[in-house]
């Protein structure tokens, strides 16, 4: 018989699961208290929920929702990190304490919709912040601008240098 507790997290789970841009599972045996404690507390700042759940209610929740391919990541202790802004921030944070502490270890995710596995859950941990992205792509069209008006600058001071030229040579003669 399902327990009314067990069903309500579920339901806690399904809401989390649906809200949220991205969700990375991870490994966190051999953390103690006091480095999950700063864990959260780093995923906290980030805004990013870090969340110890059971594997039973976490299949249960994804099984409901039509989310197949999750059952083989949800094997040993698992720890959720949950964004519902940032795509990338879960991964970024949790490869940050671990290059730092050594764990966790990264089991894969959920993201936009597709499941990673642990290679491509560190793939997208090593990419550059949303706002480095954006920085790039912004530089990437101002180069093209500032060239053009390097050139257009160019033809102008060219254009003046000849004036001045014709004016020497006429006042010199």
């Amino acid at each position: 018989m399902v327990q009314p507790v067990k069903v309500e997290k579920v339901e806690e789970l399904k809401a989390m699961i649906q809200d949220a841009k991205s969700i990375i599972l991870n490994d966190f045996t051999g953390l103690n208290v006091a480095d999950i404690s700063e864990l959260r507390r780093q995923c906290r700042e980030n805004g990013i929920e870090f969340r110890v759940i059971k594997n039973t209610l976490a299949k249960r929740s994804f099984e409901e929702l039509g989310i197949e391919g999750m059952d083989v990541l949800l094997e040993g202790p698992t720890a959720f990190a949950v964004s519902t802004v940032d795509e990338v921030a879960p991964a970024h944070v949790l490869k940050k304490f671990a290059d730092e502490y050594k764990l966790p270890r990264f089991k894969g995710g959920y993201v936009a919709g597709r499941i990673l596995d642990e290679k491509e859950t560190v793939r997208l941990a090593s990419l550059p912040s949303r706002e480095v992205l954006l920085t790039q792509v912004v530089g990437t069209f101002q180069a093209p601008l500032q060239g053009l008006v390097g050139v257009l600058n160019a033809s102008l001071r060219d254009l003046v240098g000849v004036l001045d030229a014709i004016k020497e040579k006429k006042g010199a003669a």
